[in-house]
């Protein structure tokens, strides 16, 4: 029993040994390291954010002449979330229509209330999965970062004192661990209000989709909605 205890306390010495050189070697390279992974995943959700924005500009429904404008595009990331919603609308009512000429469909085509919830759906999800989702999982990645360098500053600073570490670094471990959970959580608050504004502003702009869709000449046959 003495024999383990003895390895198990040269094996924790050793690896306090190892993170303490790596520390005081490197304490600098780890703090600036911790800014820079920091700073990446920051600008990676404010390009999302600007893509977001793009998505949600407002789109002027005067420029579309007919409903038949509408069934050739496609999901893209440029195009704007109500001309998108408009879009899966018509192409989903003239699939029913088309099905129901071929006598592939028995039953009525759904009415105009059912496919615009689904279009509604769908935009929503589409939106979600390609903007609300990555600026969300930027976010969260921000507080963990924050708490890491927190760590790091800490153990600097406590090394620093005990005197296994150069006293010139305390200073600079106190900062990194207010600093980066200072800035984390700043992040963190702009990330999660710009997801709020988003997702509020993704329904404003779904429902003007659907609502243009009324205001659009009706030259496709069999679409009465």
């Amino acid at each position: 029993m003495a024999g383990q205890e003895s390895i198990f306390n040269v094996v924790s010495n050793g690896i306090i040994d190892v993170l303490t050189y790596i520390i005081n070697s490197y304490s600098g390279l780890l703090q600036i390291l911790v800014y820079l992974i920091m700073a990446s995943i920051f600008g990676f959700a404010l390009v999302k954010s600007y893509q977001s924005f793009r998505a949600l500009s407002f789109y002027d429904f005067s420029k579309v002449k007919s409903r038949r404008s509408l069934h050739h595009l496609t999901a893209d990331i440029k195009m704007p979330l109500a001309l998108l919603a408009a879009s899966f609308f018509v192409r989903t009512k003239l699939h029913y229509e088309q099905e129901q000429q071929r006598g592939t469909v028995d039953k009525v085509i759904p009415p105009d209330a059912f496919i615009r919830d689904a279009a509604f759906q769908f935009s929503e999800r589409y939106f979600e999965e390609k903007f609300l989702e990555p600026v969300a999982m930027m976010a969260n990645l921000m507080p963990p970062m924050g708490f890491i360098g927190t760590i790091i500053g800490m153990v600097v600073h406590f090394l620093a004192n005990s005197g296994t570490l150069n006293t010139e670094i305390t200073v600079a471990g106190i900062a990194t661990a207010l600093y980066t959970t200072f800035i984390a959580l700043i992040c963190f608050t702009f990330l999660e209000f710009l997801r709020k504004v988003f997702y509020a502003l993704a329904h404003r702009r779904i429902d003007e989709g659907l609502s243009a869709i009324t205001l659009l000449a009706d030259d496709v046959p069999g679409d009465r909605g």
